[in-house]
């Protein structure tokens, strides 16, 4: 029987108690080698294919597809169990081809899909906006001719002199306009309104562009690259939606006296502890946790008041309590400091990373491992946040 996989020894000579020959001992050798190199390919195929995939609607857990692809990596080299798909470990080699195929060929149609309806959403809105802005226009001029005209009736009752006639003009002049701006702000409000509804779902493709938000390999949190996306992004969406959002700095407190003390191993450890701990705190897939850099991170809660993220940060700041790291010769915990702010609409990304520096430094002066608010109030004093 012809082998698959492994080193083939045959030579060209005839092998002594077989009947194979030499030629057919290379077409072996040759068919041996297309296999393992198939095996190869496909495995660095799918193994992309995970790495470079992007969350669907229906990924209620958007790194599962990853591990999956993990998984069915190791079932194609080795005969691994799928535990994801049922699909127990191999005991002569075989493998379920026909789920890998089916597994990936149902995640591309889903992929297309969920691509050509994005395509459709955001051609939809692009649509709408330009239909809006022609609305506010054609709304403005209306209001321009009207109020022009009441000016103008104002402008003839003057000239007549007439008490009554100037008093009446004055009077239905202001009720004009008071209630013509009083229908303009409704309008305003109602149109934001229909905007927000038709951005509910595609404000998490915001958040996540996967194109350019690659993810921290020792923490699996996104980069300081995606962070810097994402955080202009969120400004933008609160300065026309006018919703709430909250930053969230967080530093591991005494993290050189872990590396100095306990080694870089250590180090690691508690970095990987503390990204956990925020993938179980920050949950929502419109929340987005990064690596800002060493042993600081960073969090976007789109949709979030101060007052909620408190809640959150709290429980966060309690888990990381819980931690405990082998270090050798014993455990040692883990605490955190956290600060944190509410965007305000005259915000830039530095203004607000500086203020929830600002808690965090704070909380770093009283001995760390508790959480501060800072104001936007505090940077405009004139109500202007």
């Amino acid at each position: 029987m012809r082998r698959l996989f492994g080193s083939d020894n045959s030579r060209d000579e005839p092998v002594a108690g077989t009947d194979i020959e030499p030629q057919d001992a290379a077409n072996e050798s040759m068919e041996t080698n297309h296999l393992a190199g198939a095996v190869d390919t496909l495995s660095s195929v799918v193994r992309t294919f995970g790495d470079e995939s992007f969350p669907l609607d229906s990924d209620i857990d958007p790194n599962l597809f990853r591990r999956e692809c993990s998984e069915f990596v190791r079932h194609i080299e080795n005969g691994e169990a799928v535990s994801s798909r049922d699909i127990a470990r191999s005991q002569r080699g075989e493998r379920e081809w026909s789920q890998v195929r089916s597994f990936f060929g149902d995640r591309r149609r889903a992929e297309r899909k969920f691509v050509t309806e994005r395509i459709g959403d955001y051609r939809e809105l692009v649509e709408e906006l330009i239909s809006g802005l022609r609305r506010i226009g054609e709304r403005d001029q209306d209001t321009q001719d009207r109020v022009t005209l009441s000016l103008s009736a104002m402008e003839k009752a003057v000239e007549s002199g007439e008490l009554l006639r100037i008093e009446k003009a004055f009077k239905s002049t202001i009720e004009l306009v008071s209630d013509t701006f009083e229908e303009q702000r409704l309008a305003y409000e109602r149109q934001l309104g229909e905007l927000n509804d038709r951005m509910a779902v595609l404000r998490q493709d915001l958040v996540a562009a996967r194109e350019e938000m690659k993810r921290d390999s020792l923490t699996d949190a996104f980069n300081r690259g995606a962070f810097d996306i994402a955080i202009e992004q969120s400004l933008n969406m609160h300065f026309v939606l006018q919703q709430p959002v909250t930053l969230v700095m967080i530093d591991c407190d005494k993290f050189k006296v872990i590396n100095d003390e306990h080694g870089h191993a250590t180090g690691d450890q508690a970095l990987r502890a503390v990204g956990e701990c925020l993938a179980r705190a920050f949950i929502r897939k419109s929340d987005l946790v990064a690596r800002y850099g060493g042993d600081e991170f960073a969090v976007i809660l789109n949709e979030t008041s101060a007052d909620a993220a408190a809640r959150v940060i709290d429980r966060f700041v309690k888990s990381i309590e819980k931690i405990r790291l082998d270090a050798g010769d014993g455990q040692i915990g883990l605490t955190c400091s956290v600060g944190y702010t509410e965007l305000s609409n005259q915000d830039t990304a530095e203004s607000a990373i500086r203020r929830a520096d600002e808690g965090l430094y704070a909380v770093k002066s009283r001995g760390g491992n508790g959480a501060e608010f800072r104001s936007a109030d505090a940077d405009y004093p004139n109500g202007e946040a």
